[in-house]
């Protein structure tokens, strides 16, 4: 069986050989233009240093038109206007090198898709001739072919391509998945069941756009039991994926679906977004921009594609691009609302908090009830330290469940945590309690309570207990183990804190807290030396304004601790 690491280090190796542009690395690769005399060409190599594709490309678009000949400008500049999406302008740049006689392998890729684009499939079957025969054109190429074949009515190159299969190649999810696509566009159900059968039997490597065109088959063929048994599977490994729930709902509802698959510019989209997700699985997010790009002019309307290229271009901090990412999502598509939760925490994302916030007291309008909206508006205020105004929108969220079930404990445990910082604490107590009512072993839970009530001087020995629960159900959680060491010192188990307290700095070097308790119990047994040393180390790790004189006197005057 194939490890998707294999996959994916085999994929990258066909990259590197495909000659595709990894801008993160574009000042080695990019010819040295440096010395040209205009600041559009430098403002786009920053722009496109920093993921501004928008910028980047209307820079170099600026900067050809002032040096219309320089050949090597306008070769690389394909590449960015395909990451910005800009296909026009490539296309023109294109023309313009086609004059020149100085096309290169991006331009082939272009000369292509325009060709099937505009249906010219006997000339774009001459320019798949053109294309590289090395790396990931390779792997794709066939099923160029295949579905040219497909789209007048033939199955002679699929047939010919799926023949060709090797039993052990690390690229089998890929071809299973994509001779699916095809089997089911030439109405071959059955053949579309059993190659998306195996694709998802390939194990390393969850895709769930598979998972969805298997169900939906599953249910055209006539096996719908078998259908939601399967989405309800996968759905449980990805309980947020929005897709796979909507194809639950109707295959449970008995609707027919639409062909998966209606015509050869939907099959390219689906190879190229295939191989993004691919890519993203480790993170290759330049690269997969342009394939998303690619996607996305076969097929321009394609929430998966304007979602994820939205998700890499926030990882990009190029946020402007991804809030045009995600309004490209229609209110029809079952990523509507996530696209809309996710763009509104972009604002967060730019230091625009009131920008978040607004956006999400929109969105509670348009979904009153919806708990995620919900639990959205609490977490802001929590996250920005508006505990005042967190505390009734944790509560609204608590008011709005329907049936308690065993991950709910979260919601009072954060509550919890919000009537703690506003000097609440009963009511902070009876939240931590009712979420250990609910999970009663949960680490997190066992630890703030226990932690709070020795730091109060209460329920020292029910906080002993539950702390060394939490500490042998997360034996590596530094703070954790520091609560612990921590409650012994206070109770005055002093050489039984020190070993313990010793682990949590240990587990945890960079904390100052932590590195404070060692110092504090290290100065009662006597090890006064390592005690400075540990305090002085706290006081370089920043601590809270208000423990910086406290920490500095024990440094000069030593400690004494309080009695209990």
């Amino acid at each position: 069986m194939i490890m998707f690491h294999k996959y994916i280090k085999a994929l990258l190796a066909l990259i590197l050989l495909s000659g595709s542009v990894n801008f993160s690395s574009a000042q080695e690769i990019e010819p040295d233009l440096a010395e040209q005399p205009f600041g559009e060409y430098l403002t786009g190599r920053h722009a496109l240093f920093n993921h501004q594709y928008d910028v980047a490309a209307d820079n170099y678009l600026e900067a050809i038109k002032q040096d219309p000949e320089n050949i090597e400008l306008m070769q690389f500049s394909l590449s960015v206007f395909i990451a910005a999406g800009r296909f026009e302008d490539a296309f023109f740049v294109n023309e313009k090198l086609k004059e020149m006689a100085a096309q290169n392998e991006v331009s082939n890729i272009l000369d292509f898709f325009n060709k099937t684009k505009n249906k010219s499939y006997i000339e774009a079957l001459i320019d798949i001739d053109e294309l590289s025969s090395t790396g990931i054109m390779n792997l794709i190429k066939p099923f160029f072919r295949a579905w040219i074949d497909a789209a007048e009515g033939s199955t002679s190159e699929i047939d010919a391509v799926v023949n060709s299969f090797e039993e052990e190649n690390n690229f089998n999810f890929f071809n299973f998945f994509q001779a699916g696509l095809i089997y089911e566009y030439l109405e071959d159900f059955e053949k579309a069941e059993s190659f998306y059968a195996q694709a998802l039997n390939e194990r390393g490597l969850l895709n769930l756009r598979a998972v969805e065109a298997y169900g939906k088959i599953l249910k055209k063929n006539g096996k719908t039991e078998k259908a939601i048994s399967i989405l309800e599977d996968y759905i449980d490994q990805a309980p947020a994926n929005e897709q796979l729930k909507a194809t639950l709902i109707e295959v449970r509802n008995d609707e027919q679906f639409e062909p998966f698959v209606s015509s050869l510019d939907e099959g390219f989209a689906e190879i190229f977004y295939t191989v993004s997700t691919i890519l993203m699985q480790d993170n290759v997010k330049s690269i997969a921009t342009n394939f998303l790009q690619y996607a996305a002019f076969f097929k321009p309307e394609f929430p998966l594609v304007h979602f994820l290229q939205a998700q890499i271009f926030e990882s990009d901090q190029y946020y402007r691009g991804a809030q045009n990412e995600f309004d490209k999502i229609k209110t029809d598509s079952p990523l509507y609302f996530q696209s809309k939760l996710q763009r509104a925490w972009l604002y967060n994302d730019m230091d625009r908090p009131e920008g978040t916030i607004a956006a999400l007291l929109k969105l509670e309008k348009e979904y009153p009830d919806n708990r995620e909206v919900l639990n959205s508006i609490a977490e802001f205020y929590r996250m920005n330290e508006r505990f005042a105004e967190a505390i009734p929108a944790y509560s609204k969220v608590i008011d709005n469940i329907e049936e308690e079930n065993v991950r709910d404990w979260i919601i009072y445990y954060t509550r919890g945590i919000v009537f703690d910082q506003e000097k609440r604490w009963a009511e902070a107590e009876m939240d931590f309690k009712k979420a250990l009512e609910i999970r009663p072993e949960q680490p997190m839970v066992l630890n703030y309570l226990a932690y709070s009530w020795v730091d109060r001087g209460l329920n020292y020995v029910e906080a002993k207990k539950m702390l060394i629960r939490a500490v042998e159900l997360r034996p590596n959680d530094g703070y954790i183990v520091d609560s612990l060491g921590w409650a012994l010192y206070k109770m005055g188990d002093y050489e039984e804190a020190v070993p313990v307290l010793e682990r949590a700095a240990q587990l945890e070097t960079q904390d100052w807290a932590i590195n404070d308790h060692l110092g504090d119990a290290y100065w009662t047994v006597g090890r006064k030396n390592e005690a400075r040393f540990q305090w002085r180390h706290a006081l370089s790790l920043s601590p809270d304004e208000d423990k910086i004189d406290l920490i500095k006197s024990k440094i000069k005057d030593g400690y004494t601790k309080p009695e209990i």
